[in-house]
């Protein structure tokens, strides 16, 4: 069988939630699978990484200007078609096979679509309602995720298979090279944009730091800008005695960071997934997240949770954990528990599984 990957996806240098994922299933896909054939198809050069592939994973590159992935790729299936189409992030090109796959991330756009441009929440609109409706199988990274397709694009609950991400943490002996970096911090990783509550956040640990000027600890906030990050970055920026901004990391700092932070807080209004917190728990680093969408699905029993909306239960988390130091040490073993649970191997493999069925 040749198995055709969109695969420009992960092949950004600087990746967030997406393209990690598309990576680590190349990857994991490339470990568990040598009787398949594999064509990448890249609109730019590839990493390094891809070069490393075994001899069953064929590169093509395939140079557009725009709407890569609705033309060109459309162009690639018309004359060199595959057995099995997968994207993994929802864009399905126009021209596809009868046997093609998407994965939907989250459909955040639907509920917060003042966080998103005007061309980005109906590009993602119309594209995700094309996928859904044209793949042949569709896989949704959690049960929320499943849940959202089904109420807004009305989808038929056999056509979708829902497989949750892997984590990974980068091994590394890296020290951070910032004199900013403090001694004791909670962290904030996620890119900037308004759904992911950072000022909300901010809000909460200005009034703990009130209440508690013992607290040592500052947060330190890791991730690039995304869509309407001016006002976040504002805020940020007034804050500045008690927050520290490191802009995008590389996957070793990120990994320093973790293993060095006292508290991971995830206080997003949605989330189709949340990796933070599988990487977190890899880390051995305690989590306080949202009780929305799909965090409570990926964090189980190993997390404490408050209501995104709610500046004094954000409060409330981040001070238990920070000044109970048996509850800290409860969520790290419960952490490492609950990573039994999730692997990039079993996502490559259920994703294959999908691959064959079709």
């Amino acid at each position: 069988m040749i198995i055709g990957i969109e695969a420009e996806r992960a092949n950004c240098a600087q990746k967030t939630g997406v393209e990690h994922y598309a990576k680590q299933l190349i990857l994991h896909l490339a470990k568990i699978d040598s009787q398949n054939q594999y064509i990448l198809y890249l609109r730019t050069n590839p990493e390094e990484w891809f070069l490393n592939l075994p001899k069953n994973f064929k590169i093509k590159v395939m140079p557009f200007p725009l709407f890569w992935t609705q033309l060109r790729l459309s162009w690639e299936m018309l004359f060199h078609p595959v057995d099995v189409l997968f994207i993994p992030a929802s864009a399905l090109p126009i021209i596809h096979p009868k046997k093609s796959v998407v994965t939907v991330h989250d459909v955040g756009w639907r509920y917060f679509p003042e966080s998103f441009t005007w061309f980005m929440r109906n590009f993602l609109e119309w594209s995700t309602k094309f996928a859904v409706k044209r793949a042949g199988k569709i896989i949704a990274v959690s049960e929320s995720t499943k849940r959202d397709i089904i109420k807004f694009y009305n989808s038929d609950v056999k056509r979708i298979a829902v497989i949750h991400h892997g984590y990974e943490m980068t091994s590394s002996d890296l020290t951070l090279q910032t004199s900013t970096l403090p001694e004791k911090y909670i962290l904030f990783l996620s890119t900037l944009q308004p759904r992911k509550n950072l000022e909300g956040l901010i809000t909460a640990f200005r009034e703990l730091k009130i209440e508690h000027p013992e607290l040592p600890h500052k947060l330190v906030v890791a991730g690039k800008p995304g869509w309407k990050y001016g006002q976040i970055l504002e805020t940020v920026n007034k804050n500045k005695d008690i927050v520290i901004y490191l802009n995008h990391v590389s996957e070793n700092e990120k990994t320093e960071l973790l293993r060095n932070a006292s508290l991971l807080v995830l206080p997003s209004f949605y989330e189709g997934f949340g990796m933070q917190i599988l990487e977190s728990f890899a880390a051995n680093t305690p989590v306080v997240t949202s009780r929305v969408s799909s965090m409570p699905e990926v964090a189980g029993n190993a997390a404490v949770y408050f209501d995104p909306l709610n500046i004094k239960e954000i409060k409330s988390a981040i001070r238990q954990v920070l000044m109970d130091k048996s509850l800290s040490d409860s969520l790290k073993i419960k952490g490492q528990d609950r990573l039994k649970d999730f692997s990039w191997d079993k996502c490559a493999k259920e994703t294959l599984e999908v691959f064959n069925l079709l």
